[in-house]
């Protein structure tokens, strides 16, 4: 039987009114008196009702997530935001957005169960910045993560990876190895952070001289990259001697056209990717990436969420200005990159 607030009082000789103020309802008790409480409730075992403390908070200790789940990475993100939030005492309640045009659904579910936030990753199909005003409008703090969003209200917090950064370093660790032929495979238009990374890769090789890169986009079908952009780089006669896959999977599947053409890496092309996926750190060759901080980057947009909700449940707190943090990716060099054939 769970103990109530009565069992507590009794044992604590004391009303039933000071027991709910030291468990935290309004109101004054002695500190002796509040520490004897919570010491009788912590022996007595008790569980604190969540909902009737939303009632007497206005906070429902609950955020609301918007993320689709494809890969590992999404995994990985997730995996950082249930920290950040359970170490703070909130649960997540997910929704995943898909093809059939049922965001506005998922945003209004969330709201209705009174979410204290809510934590975004937007997704190029799925246009969530029509459907944040039906947040901000509830006053809702909204904290955005991995890719940023466009709109123009300055209170949307961002937290992600500097993928300008991490192409540039990609390119350059080729431009290095000698390479001047280059081929990106990349999807997805602004501002997603594939066609940020696309860009910036583009942008770097092109300021080197004597270079050539040609840039082809994959088709995307049940959820799954095509492979009609690796088979046309991989197809040309004088083809890239290397390509970025501006995702690993990407990457992944450059390699595996490569490999049902008889050609070989880093002998016939070098490949590189972005992301460091644990589940292709397996695959032959290993793959060179950039590392992504997806652990932190969700725990700390997480946090910074319910800092947010903090300050709006805190009488007299100006709110802090916008943040947007940014993770710098990390060079791994593996298996998958050489100096151009010949060379």
């Amino acid at each position: 039987m769970a103990v109530t607030l009565k069992d507590i009082a009794t044992k604590a000789g004391v009303s039933q009114a000071a027991v709910s103020i030291a468990l935290g309802s309004s109101g004054r008790i002695a500190e002796a008196t509040r520490e004897r409480i919570l010491k009788i409730a912590q022996d007595l075992g008790y569980r604190p009702n969540l909902l009737v403390q939303g009632i007497q908070t206005g906070r429902t200790q609950t955020i609301g997530l918007l993320m689709k789940f494809t890969s590992g990475y999404e995994a990985k993100l997730f995996e950082g935001i249930y920290a950040g939030l359970s170490a703070r005492n909130y649960a997540p309640i997910v929704m995943c957005p898909d093809e059939n045009g049922k965001e506005l659904e998922q945003v209004h579910a969330l709201l209705d169960r009174r979410v204290d936030g809510v934590l975004i990753r937007p997704v190029a199909d799925a246009l969530w910045e029509d459907h944040l005003i039906q947040i901000q409008q509830r006053g809702v703090p909204i904290v955005a993560l991995d890719t940023e969003i466009q709109a123009a209200d300055p209170h949307i917090d961002f937290v992600g990876t500097d993928d300008h950064h991490g192409a540039q370093v990609l390119a350059e660790h080729l431009l290095e190895l000698g390479h001047r032929r280059f081929g990106v495979v990349s999807r997805g238009v602004f501002p997603d952070p594939l066609f940020a990374r696309a860009q910036a890769f583009i942008e770097t090789v092109g300021a080197a001289p004597d270079t050539t890169c040609e840039e082809r986009t994959a088709g995307w079908r049940d959820g799954r990259y095509e492979d009609n952009a690796a088979r046309a780089l991989l197809g040309m006669n004088n083809r890239p001697t290397a390509i970025f896959g501006t995702t690993d999977d990407l990457a992944d599947i450059v390699a595996q056209v490569a490999a049902d053409r008889g050609l070989s890496i880093p002998q016939d092309f070098s490949l590189v990717g972005f992301s460091d996926t644990v589940d292709l750190r397996q695959v032959r060759p290993v793959l060179t990436t950039v590392r992504q901080s997806a652990f932190e980057i969700a725990r700390k947009a997480a946090t910074l969420l319910l800092d947010r909700i903090n300050e709006k449940h805190t009488p007299g707190t100006q709110r802090k200005p916008r943040e947007s943090i940014l993770y710098d990716p990390e060079l791994i060099v593996r298996e998958t990159t050489a100096p151009p054939p010949g060379a």
